[in-house]
């Protein structure tokens, strides 16, 4: 199934919305053009993975690089709602102590505002 996102905006975040499945070619592409693209406008981007059923390890390499790009210009990349699947992918890889990740996109982008306090 192909990657559809759909983006939100809560203040300075951009929350995106994913469905599909994040892997190595167009979906993990289409995802990365599209944060890269907000990086300019704000680093603070939620990745909300409530419809995401596979990540591949090409998808995972993406998201790591979104994070380090966010990092970069002084933000942040925050996964919200991954699945047991997802979560235990992140336990496997180390990663769930690299990502911060959310029950909901509301707690997501309050950790935001208490980074800046």
């Amino acid at each position: 199934m192909a990657l559809r996102i759909q983006t939100q905006i809560a203040g300075d975040v951009f929350i995106l919305l994913c469905d599909g499945r994040i892997v190595f070619g167009d979906e993990g592409a289409a995802l990365r053009d599209r944060v890269v693209n907000m990086l300019p406008g704000t680093p603070k981007i939620v990745v909300n993975l409530k419809g995401v059923d596979y990540i591949d390890s090409g998808g995972l390499g993406i998201l790591v690089g979104l994070l380090v790009s966010a990092r970069n210009r002084g933000g942040e990349l925050k996964l919200v709602f991954p699945n047991q699947r997802i979560k235990e992918l992140l336990r496997r890889t180390g990663l769930d102590n690299i990502f911060r990740v959310y029950g909901n996109n509301e707690e997501a982008v309050a950790a935001f505002r208490k980074q800046v306090a």
